[in-house]
């Protein structure tokens, strides 16, 4: 909805698919951004929003804004590529950015498009059709062999950034991360992009023309390995907890993982545990999401499994639970292992065998099995016998012949 003292800004979209008990829910959520004019408390009404043929209601609350403070764009790491600036110019210039040039394959890198503009600017500029010309622009740019996740920018992005100690005012028209999905060079052409000088006294307009220079991406190959393109790409980290670490034998508790990171969230796969002797686990909700987060897009694999322990002792569930990755930091494949270790009281929990169960669970109580417990079967015992009598009556022969006089 329009706010106001709020500029839209740009819409993020995310979704989910929860496993809730055996059933598939599927939701979307959508992140409307918007940019602050004024510092103070601003009093936001009451607002309506329309999703599908049902209108929901917003309650009115109160806005605190602070002051902005400037962003400064700091020294790149080697592996991105900088903005390209003439430190000596007062002029404006328009940029196609990538924060990296040599990504692996399937790790995401962030294109941006901006027409940067500083402070000391003397030119009276006015963009020219933008809904028109901005479109045709990211068609021209946007690498035909990736996998797209847009941040959704509906109208310009204005920030206030510093480039080499310089003041600039940035207005950024496009932002998506990329996911290469093979070795090919990926070549974002020069874009052309216009805008109209507006002369101090005549007020005429006349065009002019800003050239962005073009951009050469090139995937790295993935180390040679059986998960290679099946596993996520990026940097990831394991967040994880459970309803209680000390449970009883019986007790049903709740573990939870999330896998978040910079990677395609989408290529983890769902984890399947198999039960054991000593612990059961079955999946109660399965959510995957992705969103931007600053100036990258953040993906969100959240699991929460049932877990039932069904003996006492202490277990680690690193011994159950790892998620396979290749880690861009390390350029080489790495596991996440949950970390979490549950002491379980209580007695054994065993229960009698019944069809009900899963053929997983007909081996229970086989470790209290004696083996010396041997039904007797009189063919084959008493034929072992008989082959016993008739090997030793063969040795006293042979050794009989040996001994005889000659």
């Amino acid at each position: 909805p329009d706010i106001p003292n709020l500029k839209k800004q740009g819409i993020s979209r995310s979704k989910s698919a929860n496993m809730v008990n055996g059933q598939l829910i599927q939701s979307s959520t959508f992140s409307q951004y918007y940019e602050v004019s004024v510092v103070g408390n601003l009093a936001i009404p009451s607002l309506e929003v329309e999703a599908g043929q049902q209108t929901l209601r917003i309650d009115p609350f109160i806005l605190s804004v602070s002051p902005s403070q400037e962003e400064t764009m700091e020294a790149q790491p080697s592996n991105e590529v900088p903005v390209e600036f003439n430190g000596n110019t007062n002029q404006p210039f328009f940029i196609v950015s990538s924060d990296l040039s040599k990504p692996y394959i399937g790790q995401g890198f962030t294109l941006s498009m901006s027409f940067f503009v500083p402070e000391s600017n003397g030119l009276a500029l006015e963009f020219d059709q933008n809904d028109v010309q901005i479109p045709q622009l990211i068609q021209q740019m946007k690498p035909r062999n990736c996998w797209e996740e847009n941040f959704g920018l509906t109208t310009e992005r204005i920030l206030k950034v510093k480039i080499k100690g310089k003041p600039f005012t940035e207005y950024r028209f496009f932002q998506a991360s990329y996911f290469p999905l093979d070795g090919r060079e990926i070549r974002i052409p020069s874009l052309r992009f216009r805008v109209l000088q507006v002369q101090a006294k005549s007020l005429e307009k006349t065009p002019l023309y800003f050239t962005s220079k073009a951009l050469l991406i090139r995937p790295l190959p993935l180390p040679q390995h059986p998960l290679s393109g099946r596993v996520p790409v990026g940097n990831f980290q394991l967040i994880e907890k459970i309803t209680t670490e000390n449970p009883s034998t019986g007790q049903a508790i709740d573990y939870t993982a999330s896998l978040v990171g910079d990677g395609n969230s989408i290529l983890w796969d769902s984890k399947t545990v198999e039960s054991d002797y000593f612990l059961d686990f079955s999946t109660r909700v399965t959510s995957t999401s992705i969103a931007p987060f600053r100036e990258k897009m953040f993906g969100n694999k959240t699991e929460i499994i049932q877990v039932i322990p069904k003996q006492p002792g202490k277990f680690v569930l690193g011994n159950y639970f790892q998620w396979i990755y290749f880690n861009v930091k390390t350029a080489k494949f790495d596991t996440l292992r949950s970390k979490i270790v549950i002491s379980v009281v209580g007695k054994s929990s065993d229960n009698r065998l019944s069809t009900q169960q899963s053929e997983g669970d007909l081996y229970r109580g086989i470790e209290f099995k004696d083996t010396l417990d041997v039904v007797w079967s009189r063919w084959v015992n008493w034929r072992q016998v008989v082959n016993l009598i008739l090997l030793g009556m063969s040795s006293v022969i042979i050794y009989l012949v040996w001994k005889r006089p000659k």
